[in-house]
């Protein structure tokens, strides 16, 4: 299992953060790339999208990179939360004290969650990355876009573990990640769904 602190080429952690976005969101996009010291921005955008491959999956115990872009409500809301697990993971800071860490942010009003619906685009999905050549080696969930829960819940999207077993792409609330306890969750959709 590769470890999420690993920092890949640059070039190679930029192409993964933009496979996130739709192809015309990438040129003007802000973009991040995990380095020594967690992530820092590398360039500049212009359209109020913001993108990383975001390292957080340690939380809920999946050894998966998540290339992630977030739009301007993200950018204030859930992407400070993701730059410091960078910085604390980079620092090599064990899974509880990040959790306490965010916990503090939550706490003492430096994280704050959505007010507002917006968009999270992880079209490249969560996958494993070879360390050395920084290519994509395994998928473990497939593309999807993720809109803000501001006070929703799975089973008010009609989501059940019985109906996912029949389509796994119906939408459903996740909340597993950094912030999720503080409201930092996603309705998440897997473009193709199936009808029966």
């Amino acid at each position: 299992m590769v470890a999420l602190n690993v920092v890949l080429p640059q070039a190679t952690e930029v192409a993964l953060a933009l496979s996130a976005a739709p192809p015309h969101l990438r040129a003007e996009a802000t973009v991040y790339a995990y380095g020594r010291q967690g992530f820092q921005q590398v360039r500049a955008g212009s359209n109020g999208f913001s993108c990383l491959v975001n390292r957080d999956a340690f939380l809920y115990g999946v050894p998966a990179f998540k290339p992630t872009c977030w739009d301007v409500a993200g950018e204030a809301t859930y992407l400070p939360v993701m730059l410091l697990v960078g910085e604390m993971l980079a620092a090599g800071r064990s899974h509880r004290d990040i959790r306490d860490a965010i916990d503090a942010g939550f706490a003492s009003g430096r994280f704050k969650r959505p007010t507002t619906g917006g968009v999270a685009y992880m079209l490249a999905g969560d996958v494993a990355v070879d360390p050395t050549t920084g290519q994509v080696t395994r998928q473990f969930f497939a593309g999807h876009y993720m809109f803000y829960a501001v006070g929703s819940t799975s089973a008010q999207l009609g989501f059940s573990a019985e109906a996912a077993r029949r389509d796994p792409t119906l939408p459903s609330v996740f909340a597993g990640g950094a912030g999720g306890s503080h409201g930092l969750a996603y309705i998440i959709a897997v473009p193709g769904g199936t009808s029966h």
